[in-house]
Parts: C-alpha cells; structure tokens; sequence
C-alpha cells in the first residue's frame, strides 16, 4: 500500500495577487496591515541598514539538539539580532515558558584595535561581527548538563551555573557525540578520534582512538553504534587528488596557496567506510575496513559512499554509495559480527540520472527494513526494502506529484518532509510502515526543516515562510497534534518598514509547453497601470520557495526588498533540473548546462510581457555561481532579451567544475561537445548588452582564472563588460562579512539603476 498526494493548484497564465505590500507584524512576525505612506518614507529601506548589526530580522536560531529523554531542547540563538551565538534551552513538554538562555560567553570587541587607525578599526569589526560564538552543543547522557563548542574546545555548563572548559588544544575539537551507553565522550581532532570520559574534566587527558590522519587523509566523520562497543568512521583521502594554486594578493608579498582541487575527469577525493572498536587499551585501535561482495561489485566498486547508518541492533551498517556519475547507486549492509563483506540490498542503475544529491536511507525503528528516498518512479519518494532479502522487490511507501526530501523514522512509521499542498511548500507529514495514513502534522504556510526528538514525540522545527524571517518551532508529532514558536528573532524596528510578500505563480514553456513555476515580487505601492523595470533573479534551480529569502544560499532577502521598494517587479522561475517538480523535469538539463535552462528563463520574460505593467525594454537578470553561468549563457546567446546582466563568481568553464558535475555532463573525454557547448566563455562574441562580473578572488570553487580568461576574451572582441574583484571573497562573495556584502549590493544596485533606469549614481 502507498499513499498518493496531489498538489493544490496554482495559478497558470496568471497572477494570484493577495496585499501587494505587507507589514509582517512583530508579534509572531506575520502579514498584518500595509504601513502608511508618511510611516513608509519615514522608514526606507537602505542596503546599509539591511545589512548591519544588529540584523533587522534578528539571528536565525540552529544546533538543535535533544535531550535523551526527548524532554528539552537545546539550540544556538542570539536574541539581540547579532551573530554571536550562546546556548538555549526550552522545555518541550511546556513550550509556553518560551526560551531560557543558558549561557553569556565573551565575543570580539569591535574596539579591540587602536581606533585611531581607521583601517584596524575596520578589520576590528569585522572580525566581530563574524563572531560566531558557540559552534554546536549536545546535551550529557545525564539530562541535566550541556556540552558546546567554543572557539575550537569543548565546555560544559549546567543550566543556572557557570561553563566550565574540559579541552585546551591547539587543535579544533568537532562532531562531539556521547555513547548510547552514557560512558565516553567522543570526538574528532587533527583528523582522527579522541575519547575522554562522559564526566571527564579538564585535567582529564584524551585518549587517541585512532592514528591515522595524514596532511591528505582524514577521518571527516563517525557514528556511535546503539551497542557503544563499535564506532563507524568515514575518510576522506585526498593524496590523488591534483593540487592547483590560488594566488593570494593580501599577503606581504604575493603567493601562491596549493590547494587540492580536482577538475572533471581528474581523481576526486576518495571515500571509505570502517569499523573501530571504542575500547583502546593498548594505543590506538585499528580501523577495519569494509569490504564489498565480490559478486556485488560487477560493474566496478562504488567511487562514492554517500551516507552510512547503523541498524537499531547496533550488528549492522547501512551504507549508500553511487559512481562519479550518478547513474549506479548501490545500497550495501554490512554484520559486524556474521559476514567477511557488505552484502547488496538495493541497486538502481539508470544512465538518465542526473544527480545524487537528495538521495537518502534510514533504518526502521525495529530494524527490519532500510528505508531510502528514490526518485525511480515520477519523483523522490520513500521506498522499502528487507535487508535479509536482497532479491526481494522494494515496497513504495509514498507516491503522488510530489516529492520527499528527508525522513525521520519513528514507531510506527516515518515522519516526512515534502512539498505538499503547492510545490513551493516544504511541510511535515506522518506515514505508516506500510504507507497508509498519511497526516499532515505542520500547521503554518512555509519551509519546515525538522530534527526529531529521540523518542519521536517532537520535532523541532528551522522554519521561515515568505513573511516570516527564521524561528524555531517545537511541533508536537503525537496525539492531537500542535505547533509552538519558540523564539521571536526580528528587532523592534522591523516593524517600522514595509516588506513586501511574493506571489506564486506558473505558466507555460514557449519551447515545449511544460508547466513552468515562478516567484513574483511586485513594488509595496504597486500600480497597474505603471510600467515597471524588471529583473530575473537570483536564477538558480530550487529558488521558488515559500521561506524567507526565497533561496537562502545568498543573503538576497535583503537586496530584493531594497530593490522592489525601488520600483523593480522580481521574478524566480525554478527551471529544469530543479528538485520537486518531476524526474524528468529534474533531468531537463542533463548534459546541456545553457540549453533547456535558459530557454526557461526565457519564458519567464515572456510571461512579464503578458502581464501589461513591465516595460520589456528594461529587464535585467542576475545570479551567482551556476546562475552566473545562466546569467551570461543568457546574454551570450539571446542578445537583445535581457537590457542588462550580473553574474556572480559565474561557472563559465565547465572543464573546471567540481567532479560532481560529472553527474550531469559526464566526463570530458566521453561528451567533448556538450562540454563546449556548455561553457559559456566560448560564447562570448554573442554579447551585446551590458554585463558585470562579481567575483572573489580567493574562490576555490569556480576559480576567478575562469572570469579573468573570459573578461580577457571578451575585450579582445570588442566587447563593453564590467568587472568587480574582491580579494578576500571565496565562493560565497555575498555572504562572507557584511562590509562585502553592502559592497558588492551597492554595485550591483547602482548597475540596474544605470541599465533598467537610466539613473546614474
């Protein structure tokens, strides 16, 4: 038996407009009366506020971690709106006393430099703002007591007393995990295992589990069995993976940082799973290696190991490993104490498959089927499979035109995370063991990104909608039900401005007539009978979402508020290749990066022309990495269409992406073609409009070399292009300080306002 679900439906052709400038109200941060015009000039948004401390929409709580019992919660949250974060903690079983702070810890002055020199003043705040505080906290075995990190050691703290710190390396300690047993404190140091007692102190010395790491290799992570006598570990190895130079032009003199970094069709870094035991008496224990079924392997061993789980009997391991290429996943379970090698439970060969990145496993609660999320049939679902059985044929536990992107098993079933009633909504769902009696268990319009208490009564819940900036939530999963926000993140002044809720809305494709989905932004004091400047972005796959932001991977929440109170309509189309919208949507770019992509984005253009009110002489679009790429496939090979582009730390030089792209354009010797026509520096003499490159020059994921090649290549064809460099950006040039950030938006402003507006600054 499976359970079906059908998505509600959407608008098609069309605009589905509710209040086009909204007020999200302090109290319980949601939509309430559009402000007045004398209060919304009073309180303009400006780029310089929108990105300052502290943040207008408040510090988004994480580090989620439950107590054994499932009692009391425990997370990471500033509530003065600054990034420093200390520990929290809320009683679950009575959610209405609402947060109680656990610990003050000290964070950076931003005067700690002479202020006289202005320049070491201004690294001075920097460096604080960027003053995380307390990376991650567990609660001890005992209930009473919580252990964190911070600035690289591990510390404990009772609730109502003062921390107390129980390491002191020069080495960062990570990933600390307590065993089931309540006995031994683990964790990862240097690359290898440590162990101290559960109630060590810091005259306590740790003890090496292991001895293994090298300047290549490394242990990046672990997972205690149920029994404690056992501790999985994944190495990474990177000695064959070549190492390429990223020069550094904020050191004394230049120099050149080697780093490893491997191009399609080169050695990416390798990955294994072993077995350890957790007792080390006589010096560091040996890690024992899992090896395959002979018979398993046909086809080649696995290039990849994905993920790995323990089965609730604490005998077996699961682990999921795939090729470089995404097209032979293979699932394998491992008896500790009954085999010499994995046996194959589950394998999907399909050389149409385009990515690995969603797929999933986890062990039912009594440890009798291995759960995976496989989109083998219309989309991700969850499937079911008898480990004992390996020929035996997968039970389908969901189905419908949706999609699953996690789970969380718990007696009786599975807790789901899907995109149902509308596509753009991330929300919670029960279903049974054998697929019956799904139930919706979330309340609130929006993304929910829950971790599930150990005894599965409660979830605590990342959740953020369109107007609601990010809070916790304690939803309980059980009984009747029920949904508590725990924290109250946005400043007072957040009330003060206008922030504007985007619609949903879908449309057709003009090359094929799938059904397209977007996300549209209209200016707070939106007149129909205006013609507005427009702008697509940031264009990504995945960017049509119900949270705040829309796509979070960049901090645009901000720029695209500023931008619509500045008289620009916004749009997102989640084009193909996006999760949740169809297999074979998903596989729409398979080998052409530039192709079905762009001409998505082009029916996105069309549908403003529908709309009446966009002057389709000034459309703009813009995005980052793979939707830089977009961005100048776009203008490269549809001149004319967009007035003016940004691409940021674009991807233009598909030979240079990360091996993982190989899921999609295969390697380069097998699909020379597709590799060129998928590049967009080869393209460059299309260019007509204006275009402005952002790129970090400390990028290790598209290397700045790329957009240096490509601006080279674009002056010697005569070709008028912009460029912003910063130094000290890597990949996420948008989202690394604010002081780069404000720098980089006010640039990227004052070019749409040149291009779209005619406005110089």
């Amino acid at each position: 038996m499976s359970v079906a679900v059908t998505l509600g439906r959407f608008a098609t052709g069309s605009v589905v407009r509710a209040t086009a400038a909204t007020l999200i109200a302090l109290a319980g941060a949601s939509v309430g009366v559009a402000q007045s015009v004398e209060n919304a000039e009073r309180s303009r948004l400006t780029i310089d506020r929108l990105y300052s401390l502290p943040s207008l929409i408040g510090t988004a709580p994480r580090g989620f971690s439950w107590s054994r019992n499932g009692s009391n919660l425990a997370f990471l949250w500033n509530d003065e709106g600054r990034n420093f974060r200390d520990v929290w903690i809320v009683a679950a079983e009575n959610p209405e006393t609402g947060p109680r702070r656990v610990t003050s810890l000290p964070s950076i002055p931003a005067n700690s430099i002479d202020v006289e020199d202005p320049f070491a003043a201004a690294e001075a705040k920097t460096r604080a703002e960027r003053d995380g505080g307390v990376s991650s906290v567990i609660w001890h075995p005992d209930g009473n007591r919580l252990l964190f990190s911070f600035r690289g050691d591990l510390w404990i703290v009772r609730p109502g007393g003062e921390p107390a710190q129980i390491t002191a390396t020069p080495a960062f300690e990570s990933q600390p995990q307590y065993s089931p047993d309540g006995s031994t404190l683990a964790f990862l140091s240097g690359g290898d295992i440590w162990t101290l007692p559960a109630d060590g102190t810091r005259d306590d010395h740790p003890i090496r589990l292991t001895n293994h790491a090298t300047d290549d290799i490394r242990l990046v992570g672990y997972e205690w069995s149920p029994t404690s006598a056992h501790i999985a570990v994944l190495e990474m190895d990177q000695s064959g993976v070549p190492k390429r130079g990223i020069p550094d032009y904020l050191t004394d003199e230049p120099r050149m940082v080697q780093v490893r970094r491997a191009y399609p069709g080169e050695e990416p870094a390798a990955r294994r799973v072993g077995i350890v035991s957790s007792s080390a008496e006589s010096g560091p224990a040996d890690i024992a290696w899992i090896e395959l079924d002979p018979g398993a392997a046909a086809g080649g061993t696995p290039d990849m190991t994905l993920s790995y789980s323990w089965a609730p009997d604490g005998r077996r391991l699961a682990f999921d490993t795939s090729d470089l290429f995404a097209k032979d996943r293979r699932i394998f379970v491992f008896d500790i104490y009954g085999g010499e090698s994995a046996r194959l439970v589950v394998r999907e060969h399909d050389p149409l498959n385009e990515t690995f990145y969603f797929w999933r496993i986890a062990w039912s609660r009594d440890a009798s089927r291995i759960y995976y999320l496989s989109d083998r049939e219309e989309d991700y679902h969850v499937w079911a499979k008898n480990p004992s059985d390996a020929a035996g044929t997968p039970e389908q536990l969901t189905r419908g035109r949706w999609a699953v992107s996690s789970m969380f098993p718990v007696e009786g079933g599975l807790i789901v995370v899907g995109n149902a009633p509308n596509p753009e909504e991330r929300q919670l769902f029960f279903v049974g063991e054998s697929g019956s009696g799904l139930k919706r268990l979330s309340q609130r319009s929006g993304t929910h990104d829950p971790v599930v208490s150990p005894d599965g009564r409660y979830a605590a819940v990342a959740f953020s909608a369109d107007d609601t900036p990010p809070e916790l939530l304690i939803t309980r999963l059980g009984g009747e039900g029920g949904e508590w926000k725990i924290t109250h993140s946005p400043l007072a002044e957040f009330s003060d401005y206008t922030w504007v809720t985007p619609e949903y809305v879908s449309f057709s494709s003009h090359v094929d007539g799938t059904q397209l989905f977007g996300r549209l932004t209209l200016p707070p004091d939106f007149d129909p009978t205006r013609r507005y400047p427009a702008i697509l972005g940031s264009v990504y796959t995945d960017c049509v979402r119900n949270q705040w932001g829309g796509r979070t991977a960049h901090p645009t929440w901000g720029l695209d508020q500023f931008l619509v109170q500045e008289g620009y309509v916004l749009l997102n189309v989640d084009m193909r290749g996006s999760w949740g919208r169809g297999r074979e949507f998903r596989r729409g770019i398979r080998l052409d990066y530039g192709g079905m992509d762009i001409e998505d984005l082009e029916s996105g253009v069309r549908f403003l022309e529908t709309l009446g009110y966009v002057d389709m002489e000034k459309v703009g679009i813009w995005g980052s990495s793979y939707g830089g790429l977009m961005t100048a496939m776009s203008l490269f090979k549809k001149p004319g269409l967009y007035a003016a582009g940004i691409a940021g730390a674009p991807a233009t030089n598909v030979w240079h992406a990360l091996t993982g792209q190989m899921a999609v354009m295969l390697a380069p010797e097998d699909s020379p073609d597709e590799y060129a026509e998928s590049s967009a520096y080869l393209h460059g003499h299309g260019l007509q409009d204006p275009l402005l490159f952002i790129h970090g020059m400390r990028d290790r994921v598209v290397l700045f070399k790329d957009t240096i090649t490509l601006l080279h290549r674009l002056i010697l064809l005569g070709k008028d292009v912009d460029l912003v460099t910063l130094p000290n950006a890597g990949h996420g040039w948008d989202n690394e300080s604010l002081v780069q950030t404000r720098f980089a938006f006010k640039k990227m402003v004052e070019f749409f306002d040149r291009h779209l507006k005619g406005r110089a600054h």
